[in-house]
């Protein structure tokens, strides 16, 4: 009887540990390692992967994470909301403030709105540019505030942006800059 029960225990166990060793090698079998850009609005805010191991303050340049197909970060800064995301290949966060006034928070979606025509509709901004119209760049001025009498020139001095950019993200942050729109 003693036998049986510790021929169990055992095989009870060593199902266990084995089933233990599969979701560790499962986890990283096949993933990469992965430099990536996390930039923030505001900047300064604390970066941990998994939500626990720190990473450090954004921006943070080419940092190096081994990447799973749940693994995710999060943004934490005093006074404002945490934000959790899955790992990709770049990411810009605007921080939402815990306790925002009402002008805060149309200032917060309009920098959200900004960020997404630049950033995530880069190359859709990018087509309208070269030909001086389109959707994406009609939102990107109306969100601007240009004037219509003023687009013309707006314009120009977009696609003068783009072309001396670097990347997506120094496009967007000319852009809020050229155009004044306060980032807090």
């Amino acid at each position: 009887m003693r036998r049986v029960s510790a021929l169990i225990c055992v095989t009870v166990l060593g199902l266990f540990l084995t089933g233990c060793t599969s979701e560790v090698s499962m986890v990283s079998k096949g993933e990469l390692d992965q430099k990536m850009r996390i930039t923030s609005d505001p900047p300064g805010a604390q970066v941990f992967l998994m939500g626990s191991i720190p990473l450090g303050e954004t921006p943070l340049l080419d940092v190096k994470i081994e990447r799973t197909n749940n693994t995710f970060l999060t943004l934490k800064k005093e006074g404002y909301e945490d934000q959790n995301l899955l790992l990709r290949h770049h990411y810009h966060v605007v921080l939402n403030p815990k306790k925002a006034s009402r002008e805060q928070r149309e200032q917060v979606a309009r920098i959200k709105t900004a960020r997404n025509l630049t950033l995530i509709g880069y190359s859709e901004v990018q087509q309208n540019l070269a030909v001086g119209h389109g959707e994406y760049l009609a939102s990107l001025l109306v969100t601007l505030r240009v004037p219509e009498s003023e687009q013309a020139n707006a314009i120009r001095q977009l696609q003068e942006l783009i072309a001396d950019s670097a990347d997506p993200l120094d496009f967007s942050d000319k852009v809020l800059d050229r155009f004044h729109v306060s980032r807090f």
